[in-house]
């Protein structure tokens, strides 16, 4: 282990910090003694995250590998041997291949991939060696209660969320010997930008399927998305899920994932009570998606 791992400074870099569950990341971090880079994308502006002490807005798409290493390079000489202490991946996207599996094109598919499972990916490799250099270094990929339950309408997002989570399994065990822990957090429903207006963005994400698959499936999940939409109205403002990424991280051996949110937090009880099949038998009786008999 490096000598320097109890270094008194503790640098976090936490990705999509514009807005959202990042954004208020970012901002508690710092109120509990990081020093904290966050990250947004151009179209956004770092006015709110300037406002707070000890969080530098830095802008960065991690879909671009070059840009990437330019930040990891700049981040190396301020923090020297001190490393860096925590890399939280929370920057994605969800409405960019919303919709049915069937109906979402390859494009708007690999745009999502090229964010959520790539973008987080090449986080991981490519701030691992500032990792290691501080030492007993925290690891943490925002997934989302959906690698539990995928929700109809929403599985491409679903199935770049369980690529992360499978990213993070990974890690856990490569990174064990040099005392790296990594764990998920997995929330419900957020009141972020993301998720905003869900009825509108719900219209918008049908009008783009193409017209057979709306016919063919919209009368039999009508009633689904309604109970998915009334959920997003009510959603957690993503303090919540910030507290429980603090939580985490003051943790001395962190757990291999987080739950949190309504309707999250005793997910994984009830269906381990349950079990699988018979979780989802009710589940899929609860949204009408059985078959007619």
């Amino acid at each position: 282990m490096p000598k320097n791992r109890l270094s008194s400074k503790k640098y976090a870099l936490v990705t999509g910090a514009g807005t959202g569950l990042g954004f208020v990341t970012a901002k508690l971090l710092a109120k509990n003694g990081y020093m904290v880079w966050g990250t947004h994308i151009p179209s956004q502006s770092p006015a709110d995250l300037e406002k707070t002490p000890k969080v530098t807005p830095i802008v960065m798409d991690i879909t671009d590998s070059k840009m990437v290493k330019d930040i990891y390079n700049l981040i190396e000489k301020e923090v020297g041997e001190s490393g860096l202490s925590v890399l939280i991946n929370n920057a994605a996207l969800a409405a960019t291949a919303g919709g049915i599996i069937e109906g979402v094109s390859e494009d708007r598919i690999r745009a999502l991939m090229e964010v959520n499972l790539f973008g987080t990916l090449r986080m991981c490799q490519t701030f691992l060696p500032l990792l290691r250099k501080y030492g007993p270094a925290r690891i943490v990929n925002v997934t989302s209660s959906g690698c539990r339950v995928p929700a109809p309408f929403s599985g491409i997002y679903a199935i770049s969320k369980f690529a992360v989570m499978g990213i993070t399994n990974s890690l856990r065990l490569e990174l064990a010997p040099f005392g790296i822990q990594a764990t998920s957090i997995e929330p419900a429903a957020m009141d972020t930008p993301m998720t905003a207006n869900p009825d509108e963005n719900m219209a918008k994400t049908w009008a783009s399927m193409p017209p057979h698959v709306k016919d063919l499936y919209y009368p039999k999940i009508e009633y689904a998305q309604s109970i998915m939409n009334s959920q997003m109205k009510k959603a957690d403002p993503p303090i919540v899920l910030a507290k429980i990424i603090l939580k985490a991280l003051k943790k001395k051996k962190m757990k291999m994932r987080y739950s949190g949110g309504k309707g999250a937090k005793h997910l994984p009880k009830i269906i381990r009570l349950l079990g699988e099949n018979t979780f989802e038998s009710m589940l899929k009786k609860n949204l009408k998606l059985n078959p007619p008999k």
